[in-house]
């Protein structure tokens, strides 16, 4: 349990700090005895534990002998209106961290778009947070382009940039593309969006993101750098939304809920069955990368006439 708490600690401090020099002056105890620590040759005690919990806001994690229980930790909404800022910029915390290590890799299991390759285009981004905000607010109002704040936006750009140099695996469901449509197309029909241009720019954009998606599979990269990976898996039926980082040996486990929050554990065991059900995942998907072109092809193109038929709607009543 020690030795699981000290490694998500590290993960927490920057690559220039000392993890000793850190624990030493938080629980003001030797430079020796913190590496002691940390070595495991001497053990915390419950009251430096929670100290250092608190410092570094790492949660403390014990799971009894054959009891299958889970601690999960989640951002706060408040009743009312959310605060997308502080959502996107725990988000944006959580994906920093995953950046920041050596060795990391996120696998994504999904029915839906992921949210950062949608946060690449600012209108997708302002109608994704004005659904979420839609599904927990009492108070109906119309979407336009500026729901959202420039700073907002700002960062869920930095979110999608971030996301694009962290090597990764993709699983989606047979109709990911399909909840997004929908969502354009509810919004449309049920007044929320008035204009007209503005519901068929969110279908274009959507065609973007697809795009991308087809770009970073032929090459099986987000990025230039020769050492990043990128795989894109189809699978036939999900029912869930699941992200599992891997980082410097230790796993997170983020599990969607109530729309866009999420849930988030650092529990081993929990984490290691969510790997196992994701490699059982990708024997069964079909691979959408390198070589999966005429699969990817078939998926794209399918896609792009669900878009091309929502556009027909909206421009048909439009005329």
């Amino acid at each position: 349990m020690q030795q699981n708490f000290i490694d998500r600690l590290k993960l927490t401090l920057p690559a220039y700090q000392n993890p000793a020099q850190s624990i030493a002056d938080c629980l003001n105890i030797s430079l020796n005895e913190a590496y002691k620590k940390i070595r495991n040759k001497s053990a915390l005690t419950l009251q430096q534990m929670v100290k250092l919990a608190d410092a570094f806001k790492v949660p403390i994690v014990y799971q009894p002998d054959e009891t299958p229980t889970v601690t999960f930790s989640y951002p706060k909404i408040e009743g009312g209106e959310p605060n997308m800022e502080d959502y996107l910029l725990d988000l944006l915390t959580n994906l920093k961290l995953i950046h920041a290590c050596k060795e990391k890799h996120l696998t994504i299991v999904t029915d839906d778009i992921p949210l950062f390759h949608l946060f690449k285009y600012p209108e997708l981004t302002a109608f994704k947070l004005f659904f979420w905000f839609e599904s927990l607010s009492s108070t109906p109002q119309k979407f336009e382009r500026s729901f959202v704040t420039e700073n907002i936006t700002a960062i869920a750009q930095e979110l999608s940039r971030i996301y694009l140099e962290i090597p990764s695996t993709e699983i989606w469901a047979k109709n990911s593309i399909h909840g997004s449509l929908e969502q354009i197309r509810y919004a449309y029909e049920a007044g929320y969006i008035s204009d007209h241009a503005l519901a068929e720019e969110l279908v274009v954009q959507l065609r973007y993101c697809l795009t991308d998606m087809n770009m970073y599979a032929m090459s099986s990269k987000k990025t230039i750098d020769t050492a990043h990976t990128f795989n894109w898996y189809n699978c036939d039926v999900l029912g869930t939304i699941a992200y599992l980082a891997e980082m410097n040996g230790t796993k997170i486990c983020f599990n969607r809920f109530n729309t866009f929050n999420f849930l988030k554990t650092e529990d081993p065991n929990y984490c290691l069955q969510t790997k196992a059900w994701m490699q059982s995942l990708m024997r069964k998907s079909v691979s959408f990368s390198g070589q999966g072109e005429k699969h990817r092809n078939k998926y794209i193109y399918q896609a792009f006439q669900e878009c091309d038929a929502l556009i027909k709607e909206i421009s048909g009543e439009r005329n």
